[in-house]
């Protein structure tokens, strides 16, 4: 249906932008937290580093998460013959999918992918590291009256139904960071690290509304919408409007010239926006079998460019009944032919309008606060840990508590299995495991592996899943 690649477009962005809950924020496995040979530890507390000097290129680190308020076995439902039936299928009870959602539903996505580190061990005491990689996070808040009225429309057993989507919200955030951090040694005890980064902005968006409303009854529809939508971007990516001066459609006039040149788009990429970070973190080793960290990392924000910058709003009442209110709910015409036209009139429910008052703005980072503890037996060939991680972004915050029982035998393997308190609810596991063989250093982690999953291969109630993996040489 047009309404469904419309509002897909309109809702994933973020996706058109490169190809934005309700809020973004990026993380880092936890699982890799306290295995000290692993290169990327350092992100997350910039006073911890591996015991070797070491580079990576290409696929120094790549990680990516998915967090949701839906498992998919809210989304998917097994059938007596054996196939799945997603939430849209006709033959699944709606009411059941609806059941399940919370007032709002939160969805984030993001990913990282490190181009370039090299980390060199100064002496015994210090450790410098530079890096370089490119950020993708997405986030999305869909109210449950947005799937109510798509899913079942008008109570026939009401005179108005009424659907409130004024929680519908979508931020999404493209940038590179580029920096270096040191730590050293301040005593036997203590050990200190700072790390500086340049942010370089390449996409952000955001929509928000602080009024959408649908009021439908058999004889009129009523909609009012009070909202915005904002991009950040290259000038080859612009917003395309209707006759009627309604944003219709995102347009994409990026060109390669015959010599395969990108100079002119990289150009324009690199004005859309930057800024700067910076990340600050200490350990403590009152004994030794017990350390103690603490770190805030991802402390900055990216300033965006007015010239690079388009808005549309919405501010508006109106309705539909008669003749126009038939061709949208599908009612037959004067010659008796269907008339399921809701798809194509959706985008005038918002009836985005290209704004003018356009100016610079500033997006923060979202700042994460971790504070752990380990402590360590058989002379620190095993440990465990705890990790509390709290990320404060500019809509909200999100916290996570993580406990770690880690094997570090040497250093050719070390491995932990990790256990989240917040959002593990006994479905699902953590691991980590860094192997070192001559100049090569791998790691592969998850926090959130599933424990059980339904006959069709499903996992069971995780609505959490994140990756991160790397390849480094270190010596």
């Amino acid at each position: 249906m047009k309404n469904i690649r419309f509002y897909t477009t309109m809702i994933l962005m973020a996706a058109g932008l490169v190809f934005v809950a309700s809020k973004t924020n990026a993380q880092k496995i936890n699982s890799l937290y306290f295995l000290e040979n692993t290169p990327i530890n350092a992100r997350m507390n910039p006073a911890m580093s591996p015991k070797y000097s070491g580079f990576g290129i290409g696929l120094s680190s790549f990680s990516y998460y998915l967090q949701s308020d839906l498992a998919l076995d809210d989304i998917y439902y097994p059938q007596s013959n054996g196939e799945l039936y997603s939430f849209m299928h006709p033959d699944v009870d709606k009411n059941v999918f609806l059941s399940k959602l919370n007032d709002v539903s939160s969805f984030s996505f993001g990913t990282n992918l490190e181009l370039f580190s090299l980390g060199i061990r100064i002496n015994k005491k210090s450790y410098l590291s530079v890096h370089t990689g490119i950020n993708f996070d997405l986030g999305l808040g869909v109210p449950k009256d947005f799937f109510r009225f798509f899913l079942l429309g008008m109570d026939e057993n009401t005179e108005v139904s009424t659907f409130d989507m004024k929680s519908l919200k979508l931020e999404a955030m493209l940038y590179s960071k580029t920096g270096g951090s040191f730590s050293t040694q301040v005593n036997d005890k203590i050990k200190i690290g700072i790390g500086l980064n340049y942010l370089q902005g390449y996409m952000n968006a955001s929509m928000g509304f602080d009024e959408f409303k649908i009021d439908a009854s058999e004889t009129k529809w009523d909609v009012s919408s009070q909202g915005y939508l904002q991009i950040a971007a290259p000038e080859e990516l612009q917003l395309a409007y209707s006759e009627d001066g309604y944003l219709n459609n995102i347009e994409n006039t990026y060109e390669m010239n015959s010599s395969g040149d990108y100079s002119a788009t990289f150009n324009s990429m690199a004005k859309v926006g930057s800024g700067f970070s910076i990340d600050l973190g200490v350990t403590v080793k009152p004994l030794d079998y017990l350390t103690i960290s603490a770190s805030l990392t991802d402390i900055g924000s990216i300033n965006w460019n007015e010239e690079y910058i388009q808005k549309a709003t919405s501010n508006g009442s109106f309705s539909y009944e008669g003749s126009e209110l038939d061709e949208i709910t599908g009612n037959k015409d004067n010659s008796g032919s269907s008339n399921n036209q809701l798809g194509e009139k959706l985008q005038d429910f918002i009836r985005f309008e290209k704004a003018t008052d356009v100016e610079s703005y500033k997006t923060r980072l979202t700042t994460k606060l971790n504070l752990a503890a380990e402590l360590g037996i058989l002379e620190n060939n095993i440990t465990f840990g705890v990790l509390s991680q709290t990320g404060i972004a500019k809509n909200g915050k999100y916290s996570d508590l993580m406990v770690s029982a880690n094997l570090k035998p040497g250093s050719l393997v070390q491995t932990a299995f990790t256990y989240s308190l917040l959002h593990g609810e006994a479905s699902s596991f953590g691991a980590a495991v860094n192997i070192k063989l001559l100049l090569f250093n791998f790691f592969l982690a998850a926090d959130y592996i599933p424990l059980s999953y339904t006959p069709q291969n499903l996992p069971v109630s995780n609505s959490f899943y994140n990756m991160q993996c790397g390849l480094n040489f270190m010596f």
